[in-house]
């Protein structure tokens, strides 16, 4: 019996070491074909053909954030140059501080002679019930304008509460969809003032630099994903696909427009800028609900993916991929522990030699991978130097070990139909990157 028990062990250990191989391998394949795959280059110079563009921004307690912000996004929409008609909608959710009022005073105090400033607020038990029903909130006010808009030539854009991109990026997001047949077009994210907060380093390079790298290799196949801040579809796309109540709501916009036949484009030299996550308990409470909403989205749409006649099998690959990788982590982050233990075991009572090669092997190609990214990442941003890049990155692999937990976090709740939307604190930093 006791023997029966050992070989049992001996042979889940192996599995277990065949599976996280077999997948270090795939990732590292996946990665180097990604590399070599990107599409950088968009072309978006504008031809100067007439625009209408709406920035939403919807609101939730953010009165100590809201002047400094808003304030800015308009200031920048009067930049946009004649053949741009620009708009902002500001979506109070149901705020139970001063946001409402902050708004009003803006509205009165800004001068503002490009742009026409929309305020509309949502009362509960209407409000508070997801970004997405905001949004759609919103669309609908759009829509009701006395003026009808060219549903091609209207662009709708979405700045999240702490956002903010310059004229001149938006600028080219217009020249993207003047040169190129899409639905959507995201832009890059990056971090204000990352400096003395390694959390928000850590950030930087996730956005600017792995995202960023995962989206132009997307381009490759014609279907980026969005990202919610720093997102622009035309309101015919937005209009047909509308925002989901899953806990993200961004990449359910993605899978909505993906079945309906839209294209989508991830645009690097366009950057909305964002406040990062400082402390680690918010940053857990906003990976967890986006971990649990990328469960959801598997739930409701992989079969619809995989059985759809209108997308090509390289974008089905990758999505499916994509919204299994939270519940495959939580397979492989055991696979991986149990296997570093029992190497660390077989140091100590077996040759160390072959050991220590399979370290130094897996450690190697794991920096490799990150080395790419910190490239990537050099290339995205003019405000550091290529060692910090690349130091950085290297730097984000305990940045991820740390957060590759959260999958069991979200996975739990799922399992509890615990649903809700756990809202990203601002107001930690109120400056702009220029």
């Amino acid at each position: 019996m006791e023997k029966l028990r050992v070989m049992t062990i001996i042979i889940f250990t192996k599995i277990l070491l065949v599976v996280s191989l077999i997948t270090f391998l795939s990732y590292l394949l996946w990665f180097s074909i990604f590399y070599l795959e990107r599409v950088k280059d968009i072309k978006c110079g504008s031809n100067e053909d007439a625009y209408d563009l709406f920035i939403m921004i919807p609101l939730l307690d953010e009165e100590n954030t809201v002047t400094t912000y808003v304030k800015n996004m308009i200031l920048e929409l009067n930049k946009m140059g004649d053949n741009i008609h620009t708009n902002i909608v500001l979506i109070n959710d149901g705020s139970t501080d001063h946001t409402l009022k902050r708004l009003h005073d803006i509205q009165k105090s800004v001068y503002s002679p490009n742009t026409q400033v929309y305020i509309l607020s949502r009362e509960y038990p209407n409000a508070r019930n997801g970004k997405g029903n905001a949004l759609n909130y919103g669309l609908n006010f759009i829509n009701n304008l006395p003026s009808p808009f060219d549903s091609d030539h209207t662009i709708v854009g979405i700045v999240d509460a702490d956002g903010f991109i310059s004229a001149k990026h938006m600028k080219m997001v217009i020249g993207t969809f003047d040169n190129n047949r899409v639905g959507m077009v995201q832009t890059a994210v990056s971090m204000n003032l990352t400096s003395n907060n390694w959390l928000s380093k850590m950030q930087d390079m996730e956005f600017l630099g792995a995202n960023s790298f995962m989206q132009e290799s997307r381009n490759k196949i014609g279907q980026a994903i969005a990202s919610g801040n720093g997102q622009f579809t035309t309101l015919r796309m937005a209009d047909e696909v509308r925002w989901g109540n899953s806990l993200l709501e961004d990449f359910e916009f993605t899978v909505r427009g993906l079945l309906k036949g839209y294209r989508t484009i991830f645009l690097s030299e366009a950057i909305v800028y964002q406040e990062a996550v400082r402390t680690l308990r918010p940053l857990w409470k906003q990976r967890i609900r986006w971990c649990q909403g990328s469960m959801q989205c598997w739930l409701k749409y992989s079969y619809k993916i995989l059985k759809s006649p209108i997308i090509k099998k390289s974008i089905k690959t990758d999505m499916l991929l994509f919204l299994s990788m939270p519940f495959f982590s939580m397979v492989l982050n055991i696979a991986n522990s149990l296997s570093a233990l029992l190497q660390i075991n077989n140091v100590f009572t077996e040759k160390p030699l072959p050991v220590m090669v399979v370290f130094l092997t897996v450690l190697l190609f794991t920096l490799f991978i990150w080395l790419l990214m910190g490239l990537e990442y050099h290339q995205n941003t003019d405000r550091f130097s290529l060692f910090k890049c690349v130091t950085r990155s290297w730097e984000c692999i305990l940045y991820n070990y740390i957060l590759s937990f959260i999958p069991y976090f979200a996975f739990t709740y799922l399992l509890m139909g615990r649903v809700k939307w756990d809202k990203t604190a601002h107001g930690q930093t109120a400056n702009v990157t220029d």
